[in-house]
């Protein structure tokens, strides 16, 4: 399974193309043309947008039961080992750039991991007396977690605004949290108290502020093997922190390679899938965080170049492994995890959620089964075997590890060879 995080797109050019279609992308086509196609729905009403929510499902946990709401819980989990208490809240917290009251940056231009890690000590150094019951963990570059132990409150009840979504709006610096009711104003004014003593600390500083949101609650899952039935053996390769944690609490192997940012080490991640397999893996998950971030930055080119090295240097070498292994495997899956809309306004100039609920596209492929989708984008999805009605995320682990045979799992659906 290679996961294009954010490679849905909402955005057309002037001849109808989203990013997936404007790129040069003719390994993912082909798995397109020469395997079967369709749309899941891996956001829901009720529930987060974000690549957590739909990752869990695509796994196979339902992140209406499993979801907690929030990955900060999950990143805290994969950088530090540390398993939050039931009574804590853990929230995503960004080393950020106000200009004022302005917000510049929402990843403080990118600081570097030796920076991050250095102010994440000093703030923790400098305010550990006086706030003990809350402490910073630094994840990667400007990701962090904030642990706020002992809270005893749901995570919905801190209001938080989105570091990437509010990219040159001017906030409200000294109330960055907002309770949502009540009851609960005391202890989001300890937290906005405490941010502003680190606003203070890191004046001076690149990164000169810090932007708590994502709150979650602790992250518990079973095992993948014993939730699914897949009794071989499972890993994960990737560079997020919150998928990190998904391996660590549902037992699955994690192998870092590269990193969140749109020009990742691509060719790496290619190499890494294709060791996994020659070293006995019966299911290897690949994720690639670049279009989702290039979507962000709203970088229409970095994302089209993103998804044109998805293609040559992960989806090529895996693709030519499979020709020359038919034998010995079964199937492989190209699917986004959800839109993220590198302009968000659609063409009536209504303004939309980055990541938006439209069900993605997928391709399924073991050289064998076909449909009449010709190419991979999100129109073209529409005339697979499941392109009318989209299928649920829960259902994509089953379709890809139960491939191998004629007749699709649960649906009852002949393909034609």
């Amino acid at each position: 399974m290679i996961i294009m995080d954010g490679a849905g797109d909402i955005y057309r050019d002037d001849n109808g193309r989203s990013p997936l279609g404007i790129a040069d992308v003719p390994f993912i086509d082909k798995i397109a043309e020469e395997g079967i196609c369709g749309k899941s729905c891996t956001l829901f009403d009720g529930l987060p947008r974000e690549s957590l929510v739909a990752q869990l499902g695509m796994f196979g946990w339902d992140p209406f039961k499993y979801y907690p709401y929030g990955r900060a819980s999950a990143e805290v989990l994969a950088s530090s080992g540390l398993e939050i208490g039931e009574s804590d809240i853990a929230f995503r917290a960004n080393f950020v750039r106000f200009e004022n009251t302005r917000l510049a940056s929402y990843n403080a231009n990118y600081i570097s991991d030796e920076k991050a890690c250095a102010l994440v000590e000093m703030v923790n150094r400098q305010l550990g007396k006086r706030f003990p019951d809350i402490r910073v963990y630094h994840n990667s570059d400007f990701r962090n977690t904030l642990v706020f132990s002992g809270v005893g409150l749901h995570p919905e009840e801190f209001i938080c605004l989105e570091p990437h979504e509010n990219i040159n709006n001017c906030l409200d610096v000294d109330q960055l949290v907002v309770a949502r009711r009540k009851a609960c104003r005391k202890v989001v004014e300890y937290l906005n108290a405490y941010l502003r003593e680190v606003r203070g600390i890191l004046l001076e500083e690149e990164a000169n502020a810090m932007m708590p949101w994502s709150a979650s609650k602790a992250f518990r899952l079973p095992g993948f093997r014993e939730h699914t039935g897949f009794t071989g053996k499972a890993g994960i390769v990737g560079a997020m922190d919150f998928l990190k944690g998904i391996a660590i609490a549902g037992q699955l192997d994690f192998f870092k390679v590269g990193t969140g940012k749109p020009r990742t080490d691509f060719e790496g991640k290619g190499r890494k899938v294709i060791g996994m397999l020659n070293a006995g893996y019966d299911l290897v998950i690949c994720h690639i965080n670049a279009p989702d971030e290039a979507s962000h930055m709203q970088s229409l080119e970095m994302k089209i170049e993103s998804l044109e090295n998805i293609d040559q240097y992960i989806v090529r070498p895996v693709y030519e492994y499979f020709m020359d292994h038919m034998t010995e495997l079964g199937g492989m899956m190209v699917v986004p995890d959800h839109f993220t809309n590198v302009f968000c306004n659609d063409d009536r100039g209504k303004r939309v959620s980055s990541h938006s609920l439209d069900p993605v596209p997928f391709a399924l492929w073991n050289n064998e089964q076909c449909d009449s989708a010709i190419e991979f984008t999100e129109d073209e999805a529409e005339k697979g075997v499941f392109g009318k009605v989209p299928v649920p995320s829960l259902l994509l682990m089953q379709l890809l590890t139960r491939f191998n045979s004629h007749r699709i799992p649960q649906y009852g659906i002949q393909v034609h060879d």
